[in-house]
């Protein structure tokens, strides 16, 4: 529920429940007032209702009704039966039998609802006797549609409250849900996103000044201020590793250059490729780190097209059989319909390589890449015979330079050594900024057991819309 709506909500509720108090307790104070006002103001006057203008039919009438002029109450003269004898005012409910025992017995009968009213026995004072029976009710206002003033003014005024306190509850939840808003773009990785606050209205003579709360502005300014101070870390961040990755880069250039220009001697070939190999696998973390951190705070990848998707894995199949530490192993592209996907090609692939890479150095032939439309989504797994990954480190593979007791063993491939453990968490972020998927599970399961591991990237379709 929006917050401007809470806020109305309880706007409202607070009047009802004010006016529900506010309406027993005047109920509550009217019902004590208007009987002391009937003890106190027209006992005197009964006297005049007795004698020959009782008798008196039409003097009785405009004796009521000079009451009801005086005091302001409605007032019905019954005979000892029930009958009018006079009325003066409102119409009250009519009395019943038992009321008029009651009565004629000496009760006074007092009433709250539908109206205040007092029913009380009209006796002589000079010699008791019985006369007939007075109704007093509080005089009952104009009418609307057949509601009492006093229903119809808190009707209004509940209606213009309503009314009234809608805009304000905007007004006050505005600048909140602007700031709430911009903390999600901010955790989604919009960096330049910024809290829009009106500036405040200066104050005129026929209105007073409005505008955000000084403590909603300054806690705005705060997030701009935390949102800048963030970027510019972020910024700083990728500007020294940018700088570190070229600092190693140019002497793994000097030394690959060195390593070309030495005479080639028999005893030194081993060590000369050994060092070849380290300098490739850190000119490969570099380029790891580097896209890592792209990736990190990236939303969705800029060169998104659409890619056939058994295309490019016959690409990483047809690029392994190239490679002198993957080559060894059979690689292959399971059978299937034509899949298309909507990715970045170049993100895509350095993905896929990487499983390969991975499967072929911790896992065993035979090597499959296949594709699959899984309605929602395209999958696109790697799989291997391989031990595996146990579960209890399938999350924890995905942590940067996280490596499981296997990983620091040999792979399959003579003289292969453990990656630097940034491959899965590569091809985790490829996934995420493409709105996808990684999952990892063994390659199939018999009597129980699990053999091999397929990792599987699955990207929802119509991820450019």
């Amino acid at each position: 529920m929006p917050l401007h709506t809470q806020i109305y909500l309880y706007f409202i509720g607070l009047v009802v429940v004010v006016s529900v108090t506010s309406g027993a307790l005047f109920s509550f104070s009217a019902r004590s007032t208007f009987q002391t006002e009937v003890s106190e103001r027209l006992w005197p006057h009964l006297a005049s209702l007795v004698g020959e203008d009782f008798d008196e039919h039409d003097a009785l009438v405009r004796r009521v009704r000079q009451l009801h002029d005086d005091l302001d109450v409605d007032l019905t003269v019954r005979d000892l039966h029930g009958g009018v004898l006079a009325v003066a005012g409102g119409e009250l409910p009519p009395i019943t039998p038992a009321e008029v025992a009651a009565v004629g017995a000496g009760e006074i009968i007092r009433l709250s609802r539908p109206v205040l009213l007092v029913k009380l026995l009209i006796r002589d004072p000079r010699n008791g006797e019985r006369l007939g029976i007075l109704e007093v009710s509080a005089h009952q206002r104009s009418r609307f549609f057949g509601l009492p003033q006093p229903v119809l003014t808190w009707t209004v005024a509940w209606f213009v409250v309503a009314l009234a306190t809608r805009p304000l509850a905007r007004n006050i939840a505005a600048p909140l849900e602007h700031l709430t808003e911009a903390a999600r773009r901010l955790g989604a990785g919009d960096l330049q996103c910024r809290v829009v606050v009106a500036a405040p209205r200066p104050a005129r003579w026929w209105r007073p000044a409005a505008g955000p709360a000084l403590e909603l502005r300054a806690l705005a300014q705060a997030f701009d201020q935390m949102a800048e101070r963030l970027g510019a870390l972020l910024r700083g961040q990728r500007q020294l590793l940018a700088n570190v990755s070229h600092e190693l880069r140019s002497p793994l250039a000097r030394i690959r250059v060195a390593l070309e220009l030495l005479p080639g001697r028999a005893q030194a070939e081993d060590r000369l490729r050994a060092v070849e190999t380290d300098l490739q696998e850190l000119d490969r973390l570099i380029d790891d780190v580097l896209t890592t951190t792209r990736l990190d705070a990236a939303n969705l990848p800029a060169d998104l097209d659409a890619i056939d998707a058994r295309e490019l894995l016959s690409q990483v199949a047809a690029h392994a059989a190239h490679d002198p530490l993957v080559a060894p192993q059979r690689v292959s592209v399971a059978r299937g319909d034509r899949v298309t996907i909507t990715a970045d090609r170049s993100l895509l692939k350095r993905a896929l390589w990487n499983l390969v890479e991975n499967a072929a150095k911790y896992g065993a032939s035979p090597i499959v890449l296949a594709a699959a439309d899984e309605g929602a989504g395209i999958a696109l797994s790697v799989s291997d015979a391989g031990p595996g990954i146990p579960l209890a480190e399938r999350e924890r593979v995905l942590i940067p330079f996280y490596r499981i007791d296997s990983a620091l063993r040999p792979g399959p491939v003579s003289g292969q050594r453990a990656g630097a453990g940034l491959g899965l968490t590569l091809v985790s972020l490829v996934a995420r900024v493409h709105g996808g998927t990684l999952t990892i599970a063994p390659a199939e399961i018999a009597h129980g057991c699990e053999a091999g591991c397929r990792v599987t990237i699955t990207i929802p379709k119509g991820i450019c819309d």
